[in-house]
């Protein structure tokens, strides 16, 4: 079972609903995921892309929020890797 919105929700403690997880955060959550945290972020990755597709063209700040989103976890695995 996967650990990932543990690692995530661990890493906001103390942060602001505005304030973003900061990337040294970030690392520390690459570095304790573990396989079944890794096919968490590639299933959360290919949800938000279809749910991209489902945001009306006006919706800019609802695409630019999954769009980070995306991108967090894509950055995720890559530190993953190195």
């Amino acid at each position: 079972m996967s650990n990932l919105q543990n690692l995530i929700m661990k890493a906001k403690n103390g942060l602001s609903i505005q304030q973003r997880i900061p990337d040294t955060k970030w690392k520390e959550i690459a570095a304790q995921c573990g396989p079944s945290e890794i096919a968490e972020i590639e299933q959360r990755i290919q949800a938000l892309q279809a749910e991209l597709e489902t945001v009306e063209d006006w919706d800019g700040d609802t695409q630019d929020d999954i769009n980070l989103a995306i991108f967090q976890f894509k950055n995720l695995l890559e530190m993953k890797k190195h």
